[in-house]
């Protein structure tokens, strides 16, 4: 576990609560508990003030110490708080405005879907008044995981037996001539999307529509949405390729942040 540096902050109150904070994350990562000892090694704090600031955490209930080995571990109180939390939090108000924008800007459509099991569900989607076609996407409606970029942006942060599963739970067919109906080519897709940050589906779940992709994480590290702009395939050029993506990485950064990613990914 690395060391956390302690902060040089002249306001005595407000350093008082970044060391807590830092005894807080320390104590997350550690569910066998952590000594005094070892919690001023991590801090750089003298054990007299963890002990006084630890002394507070288990006043308030945040946490405790075990009898038997001295040891402080957080409470479950935290996990009140945090259940009282994500009650308030709605994907689709957090991202809402913010998709809004990214239409407006790239003048094409914009999806928020979220993971069902093998599916994704459309929560949101932005059409533009200047659309000449339109898409058989609708809020409310799913289409499978294996088959859409959105989906494949999902699919490429989970853990790979759970790729198989998704796989395996999916009527694999060819719904387009590009849809792909290979787990091994599809894997061979997803180790690129990793790598990249994105995904494309290219005319494979509609014919003549191209997407492009972004995963949304939570703040456990899981892929549970995504957000694609999608156009006609025929308009897709380098340039609107580049600026797209760099808009949408942007944009998923942000509604991620706001769901409590910390930029690790569960695994990492």
């Amino acid at each position: 576990m690395n060391r956390i540096a302690p902060q040089n902050i002249s306001a005595a109150p407000v350093q008082s609560i970044d060391r807590v904070l830092d005894i807080i994350e320390l104590l997350s990562a550690a569910p066998e508990g952590l000594s005094i000892r070892e919690l001023s090694q991590m801090t750089g704090l003298h054990s007299s003030t963890v002990h006084r600031l630890l002394h507070c955490l288990v006043n308030r209930s945040y946490a405790r110490k075990e009898m038997y080995t001295n040891k402080y571990c957080l409470t479950l109180r935290f996990l009140e708080i945090g259940g009282r939390l994500s009650g308030s939090f709605d994907l689709v108000a957090i991202a809402k405005d913010r998709l809004n924008a990214l239409s407006n800007y790239v003048g094409e459509v914009v999806h928020l879907v979220q993971r069902d099991g093998p599916y994704v569900t459309y929560l949101y989607k932005v059409e533009p008044g200047t659309m000449l076609m339109s898409m058989g996407s609708r809020v409310g409606s799913c289409n499978p995981l294996y088959c859409t970029g959105v989906g494949k942006c999902i699919l490429a942060f989970l853990p790979e037996h759970n790729v198989d599963d998704i796989w395996n739970a999916s009527d694999i067919r060819a719904i387009t001539p590009n849809t792909i109906t290979d787990l091994n080519v599809l894997k061979q897709s997803l180790a690129v999307i990793r790598e990249t940050g994105y995904a494309t589906d290219n005319e494979e779940n509609e014919v003549g529509v191209y997407c492009i992709a972004c995963p949304i994480f939570n703040y456990t590290g899981d892929p549970v949405a995504a957000v694609s702009v999608s156009t006609r395939a025929s308009r897709v050029t380098p340039e609107f390729k580049k600026d797209t993506i760099e808009r949408l990485l942007a944009v998923t950064a942000d509604i991620s942040l706001q769901l409590g990613y910390n930029g690790k990914r569960k695994g990492e």
